[in-house]
């Protein structure tokens, strides 16, 4: 057995449990539920792993550090795992693992594999919902009584989620950015006051000093952090004087000598922090636009179906008795284009006033 190859141990009730994914973005978020971990602990598992794979389940690598594998409790059944890095097109599976004892290294079979998509878009706006609230009284089949399938409700969805977050210019799914930002004395003076390029913000994952050496780096402990989550601002303020390799002189300086005579220096501050709405967090108006605009295309594709597709007039005659129905089908008009203007009317007003809540003039001053 190859030294990279995970060894898998077959035991009853400590095959690791179905899982479900959280949110889209490059924040995937699985979340794992079992009523059996006391069983699974006392077959000698007691960490939890996620694995992901990106050729369709061809291939699987497990994704948690060490560090980060999930630590069983025998009386706590929900866990959560996250993957900073993840995409819609991803699959995800998870093992228990044993850290100790005579299993040391061993993993259970792992539990059935998921896509990062679909379920992933439950805590925004469900399939279901989009039915009830935004196409209520509409036949939703084609002439055969066809439904049209989930995943292009899913597709639909998660196009409007994409086209909200470029003309509002903010992250709506939870989504992990890494930036730099410069050095001025000014905002040094003021508690290293940043600005950060996308918000609203989730959490700050790390913050650093990267010197232009690239050798001598500090990071600093995240209880020095001062988030402002709806606008992006972070600020640094010591709690202790001496931490690790970070000196805080007189004046509450956090930073060497040599830098506090600068007034700018270029890309001295790393960040790496989650921004967008928390699971189920988003705005009600925001997933009620991303609703209506997600039911623009499903429209459209049941418009051209009304009386088949492309089929502006239909006729039908016998002895002597003839109907015609005519449809909007044409180069100009389609099938439920009342409900379409509607729609798009609504959109057209909010975005604006959208825009200018969380993209308008903001003024700072130190």
């Amino acid at each position: 057995m190859s030294s990279n190859t995970i060894p898998i141990l077959a035991a009853e009730n400590a095959n690791a449990p179905a899982i479900a994914a959280g949110a889209i973005g490059t924040c995937i978020t699985v979340s794992v539920t079992d009523d059996n971990v006391a069983e699974v602990i006392e077959c000698g598992f007691d960490r939890l792993l996620l694995e992901r794979s990106q050729d369709g389940g061809l291939s699987w690598a497990e994704i948690t550090k060490p560090s980060e594998r999930v630590v069983l409790e025998a009386k706590k059944t929900a866990y959560k795992l996250l993957d900073r890095s993840g995409d819609a097109a991803y699959q995800y599976r998870t093992r228990y693992m044993a850290s100790a004892g005579s299993l040391k290294g061993e993993c259970s079979d792992p539990s059935d594999a998921i896509a990062g998509a679909g379920l992933a878009l439950r805590s925004l706006l469900t399939v279901p919902e989009l039915k009830a609230r935004y196409f209520f009284g509409v036949d939703i089949t084609d002439d055969a009584g066809n439904p049209l399938s989930e995943r292009t409700f899913e597709h639909y969805i998660l196009a409007a989620v994409r086209w909200f977050e470029h003309e509002l210019d903010i992250p709506i799914l939870p989504t992990s950015f890494c930036e730099f930002h410069d050095y001025y004395r000014n905002d040094y003076d003021a508690f290293q006051f940043i600005h950060l390029d996308n918000y609203p913000v989730i959490s700050v994952e790390e913050f650093r000093v990267q010197y232009p050496s690239g050798q001598n780096v500090i990071v600093f402990p995240p209880e020095w952090l001062r988030l402002n989550k709806p606008e992006g601002h972070v600020q640094i303020v010591p709690t202790a004087g001496t931490l690790s390799e970070i000196l805080v002189g007189q004046g509450g300086s956090f930073l060497p000598a040599i830098y506090n005579g600068l007034s700018y220096l270029p890309q001295l501050f790393q960040l790496q922090y989650t921004a967008g709405f928390e699971d189920g967090k988003v705005p009600r108006n925001i997933v009620d636009l991303i609703g209506m605009f997600a039911a623009l295309g499903p429209f459209h594709i049941f418009g051209d179906l009304i009386a088949g597709a492309g089929i502006a007039t239909l006729s039908l005659s016998m002895d002597g008795l003839s109907q015609t129905i005519g449809t909007t089908s044409s180069a100009t008009n389609s099938g439920y284009g009342s409900r379409v203007l509607n729609y798009l009317k609504q959109i057209r007003e909010q975005i604006p006033l959208l825009q200018r809540y969380y993209k308008g003039l903001r003024m700072v001053t130190a």
